[in-house]
């Protein structure tokens, strides 16, 4: 079975605060990201989150914020375990929020036995005297693997570098070991310590979530086999990668963008840049005439809906650097593009992007007639001054068909004819590695982009870098993305 880790997110509701090294403001977004990341692409089979869930838990504030973090992990699609640590206050104020997990859990065949212990001198913590007994109570009638939870880290005393332990280590471990534990998992020390085994038990500590790279663990347990990953949900900086893809709170489907705070998550993931390239359509309609755009083109531009100024005064405003003011273009039916020669002079990146197909206005259009429609559209796109396509083939997961393989060679060609990079992008969409091979064998450059809507995606890519390997490329990944700085 597999089970992923989540400990220490230290909540502030002020966006702007930091506690040294903890982005205590950025805990909800940090632990959405880790939420959404493991529902869709690690898929455990439970997830436990090991206390310090909010920072002060005496704080008049701490019930709203400890709210808002069990709204984050209601989203989970699979169990949750969920522990208090020392910054969360008395217990029982926790699990008025928090559901209070039973004596032991059984998922996958492991049982978890969670443990919620008094804190002592030093952030230090104490094994009250039944542990022994609720140990011996959950492996009776139980012959699968066993794993102790708790905030605080234990471990045999001098076998690990870590400053905290239980001041009855020895006693604890001992139960432990008479009652057939496999591992005892820990959060509280930040830097975490990896998985080390001393007498037939293993010891590990989660890493905390709210300081960089922002890191939680996965874990997989195969009877006594036992293999730990530790994942981090900002990207190496090494990488030197650009989310070519961020919207604001200009679009209609935005969640809670703002352009500063875009700019400041993106260098807190990792990214060398970002590039903010807002909807073309959203920007001259407004949210009742946009789905019409596609029909109406330019000439149906009602100048007071228009928000082209706001939206590059708004950049300028969040210090978002020129290089990085882009628009992503919506085509109308024909397939040419969806703004203003004026609006496209002064941005300097600029996505192409089909979203709509005059074909499928159409009463139940056939399969070969939306193709058709797709690559002439495509075509006339690509004979602009752009330098990606956002999504291909995203149109027809959105109309709910299928994307003909055969159409991957076509659009390899016109790319490499036009000069124009591919996106490969998540939101709402799954990429296939077979058209990345083809842009690979063929020369095209790709672009990385989130399309990020909410905070949480931006530079969120963990599934990009897995696509990449999965279409048979492990190398570095600029050397196949657009050179960007």
């Amino acid at each position: 079975m597999k089970f992923a880790i989540l400990s220490d997110t230290h909540l502030i509701a002020d966006r702007t605060a930091s506690v040294g090294t903890r982005r205590a403001g950025f805990a909800d977004i940090l632990a959405l990201r880790a939420v959404h990341r493991l529902n869709r692409f690690i898929k455990p089979d439970l997830v436990v989150v090991l206390g310090d869930v909010v920072n002060d838990g005496k704080d008049p504030a701490a019930a709203d914020e400890m709210r808002r973090m069990k709204e984050v992990f209601d989203l989970l699609n699979c169990p949750l375990v969920c522990l208090p640590g020392n910054h969360d206050g008395a217990p029982d104020a926790f699990y008025r929020v928090f559901d209070r997990p039973p004596d032991f859990v059984d998922v996958g065949g492991v049982r978890f036995v969670p443990f919620v212990d008094p804190e002592e001198p030093g952030y230090n913590a104490r094994r009250e005297e039944d542990g022994g007994e609720r140990l011996a109570a959950a492996r009776s009638g139980w012959d699968g693997a066993m794993v102790a939870l708790q905030h605080v880290p234990l471990f045999p005393p001098g076998e690990l570098d870590c400053p905290y332990n239980y001041v009855n280590a020895e006693q604890v471990v001992a139960d432990m070991r008479s009652h057939g534990v496999r591992l005892a998992i820990s959060g509280h020390y930040h830097r975490g310590v990896d998985l080390h085994e001393s007498g037939g038990l293993g010891f590990l500590v989660a890493p905390a979530l709210c300081e960089a790279p922002f890191s939680y663990l996965v874990v997989e347990m195969d009877g006594d086999d036992v293999r730990v990953e530790r994942q981090q949900l900002a990207m190496p900086e090494e990488l030197g990668l650009v989310d070519t893809h961020v919207h604001t709170s200009l679009a209609y489907c935005n969640e809670n963008l703002d352009p500063a705070l875009n700019l400041e998550l993106g260098e807190l993931f990792g990214m060398s840049s970002i590039r903010i390239t807002e909807h073309s359509g959203h920007l001259y309609y407004d949210r009742a005439g946009y789905g019409q755009c596609g029909v109406t083109g330019l000439d149906g531009i009602q100048e007071e809906h228009v928000r082209m100024e706001e939206y590059f005064r708004m950049l300028r405003e969040a210090g978002c650097p020129e290089r990085c003011m882009g628009i992503e273009i919506d085509c109308c039916d024909d397939g040419t593009p969806l703004l203003r020669p004026e609006d496209f002079a002064r941005t300097q990146y600029r996505i192409g992007a089909v979203h709509q197909l005059g074909s499928l206005r159409t009463p139940q259009p056939s399969h070969e007639t939306v193709c058709n429609d797709f690559l002439a559209t495509t075509r006339r796109m690509l004979q602009e001054d752009i330098q990606s396509l956002a999504h291909p083939f995203r149109v027809f997961r959105r109309a709910g068909m299928t994307t003909p393989p055969r159409l991957y060679a076509p659009m390899v060609a016109m790319l490499r004819e036009a000069g124009v990079a591919a996106e490969i992008n998540f939101h709402t969409n799954d990429p296939d590695p077979e058209f990345v091979r083809l842009c690979l064998e063929g020369g095209v450059a790709l672009t990385f982009g989130s399309d990020a809507h909410n905070l949480y995606e931006i530079g969120e890519f963990h599934p990009h870098l897995d696509l990449l390997r999965r279409a048979g490329f492990d190398g570095v990944p600029t050397d196949v993305l657009l050179p960007l700085v």
